[in-house]
């Protein structure tokens, strides 16, 4: 099992639960909300060894300091990460330190999903196809631009962007039965939002929102607006949810192609039962774990989940 850990270390932990050190990581920023991410392993890991960090790159630009978040694929070698490519940099750099994303997930055609958050400029990036930030993104596992994007004829655009009109994107996966990409995203006070990811659709941040200001002003008065998606289920008040996978093994029956997706604010884990692609039901499970980060399937086919400080991995056990 491979583990990011916020503050830049990566580990991998062996069948014995001994944790080692793997080397080679970029140095990040660790501050605020940046720091290190996401970890993928390429579908084809096995015969390549590929792996991609998600995680926030820092520039200093005079008097300023500048960040982002940076995709980058390694070959791990012996507890070392080598040979390192960028694949993504969402540009342009930032004076914020908010928002950062940082999702990662492929398809079935080795083609790579990265989230990347608004950066605390709604209004500046989540609207503007001239930059990444705001977006969900597609590539290749090389980095390139697949024929088949949707903005890959549009001149001047990001040819890498997918999807518009986000916030702060922490959740993807593919929907089991539909094959649909499914995601979530944070919302400002209240209105966290589950989407279904279309190509070349506007998901209306700032636009339209089920959220206000945390300091409960009004930013906008529209819940919906033609030509810009609605969510198939909003949280108000906010969940912060972070983290989301469909349940695709057979050892939680009761629980099978429901989605699960981590609270950071309540500390718990969320379960919904979908059906026609709407949250029918939901559960509360594991109330009071502490702030759940992630939450994923392993290829044992249990469910673990990772709590943050002090940073637990817990597997869930059925029980028959």
């Amino acid at each position: 099992m491979l583990i990011t850990d916020r503050d830049g270390l990566l580990y991998r932990l062996d069948e014995n639960r001994n944790r080692h050190v793997i080397k080679g990581v970029p140095t990040v920023r660790k501050n605020d909300q940046d720091g290190l991410f996401e970890i993928q392993l390429h579908p084809d890991f096995e015969d390549n060894k590929w792996v991609y960090l998600s995680y926030s790159d820092l520039k200093i630009e005079g008097n300023d300091s500048l960040t982002t978040t940076v995709v980058s694929r390694f070959v791990l070698d012996n507890d070392q990460l080598k040979q390192k490519k960028d694949i993504l940099i969402a540009l342009p750099y930032s004076k914020k330190k908010v928002h950062f994303g940082g999702k990662m997930l492929f398809d079935n055609k080795n083609r790579l999903y990265v989230s990347f958050g608004d950066r605390g400029e709604r209004d500046i990036n989540p609207q503007d196809l001239y930059r990444m930030p705001g977006k969900i993104h597609r590539v290749n596992d090389d980095g390139s631009i697949p024929v088949d994007n949707p903005f890959v004829d549009q001149e001047g655009v990001k040819k890498s962007i997918f999807s518009y009109g986000h916030r702060n994107p922490q959740g993807l996966a593919f929907n089991p039965l539909t094959h649909d990409l499914w995601q979530h995203e944070h919302g400002p006070r209240g209105g966290d939002e589950i989407n279904i990811i279309k190509p070349k659709k506007n998901y209306g941040w700032p636009v339209i929102s089920y959220g206000i200001n945390y300091n409960g002003t009004v930013f906008t008065k529209l819940l919906e607006k033609e030509g810009m998606e609605q969510p198939i289920h909003y949280w108000t008040p906010s969940i912060a949810p972070c983290g989301m996978t469909f349940v695709t093994t057979g050892l939680y029956k009761e629980w099978n192609n429901n989605l699960l997706v981590g609270s950071l604010r309540f500390g718990y884990l969320n379960r919904c039962v979908i059906e026609n692609n709407k949250v029918i039901k939901e559960e509360v499970v594991l109330k009071g774990i502490g702030r759940l980060r992630n939450v994923a399937i392993g290829p044992d086919g249990y469910i673990y989940i990772n709590v943050e400080k002090p940073g637990y991995i817990f597997r869930l056990i059925p029980l028959i």
